[in-house]
């Protein structure tokens, strides 16, 4: 529920475990984890990691909590360019050739898979990251 958002109070959340890409992007996903870590510092896993996290900031009267509505987010992901970042980052974290070449190449066949299936018609999504994929959060 989105009770902020008057308009749609409710979207269809599309399962994509049952995408003809699930487990490949769940095997690209682990990898990427692994070969390519980043940065959590600014990542929240779940919401009981982000009540956990916020209770351990101390109090100050001062202190302004600000929430930020991102609109259509991962269909805003500029896909073109994640190919050069994947590149940029195998690079910077030596990964050999062989290596590399997997990874984008599966990386590519991720990120073109972007169709599914609701109420018994496919649609395809034209732009960004599918919603439901592992790796789209870490693409994100």
């Amino acid at each position: 529920m989105k009770i902020h958002k008057i308009e749609f109070l409710i979207r269809p959340v599309i399962n994509w475990q049952n995408a003809p890409a699930y487990k490949l992007a769940k095997l690209l996903a682990n990898k990427l984890q692994i070969y390519l870590p980043l940065s959590n510092a600014f990542n929240v896993k779940n919401s009981v990691q982000l009540i956990d996290d916020l209770l351990n900031i101390p109090f100050d009267p001062n202190l302004q909590f600000v929430s930020f509505d991102i609109t259509n987010m991962f269909s805003n992901v500029p896909t073109e360019d994640l190919i050069n970042i994947i590149n940029s980052m195998c690079d910077k974290h030596n990964i050999n050739d062989k290596l590399k070449h997997k990874l984008i190449n599966i990386s590519n066949i991720i990120i073109k898979q972007s169709y599914f299936l609701f109420l018994n018609n496919f649609y395809l999504q034209e732009k960004g990251l599918a919603m439901g994929s592992p790796t789209s959060s870490i693409f994100f």
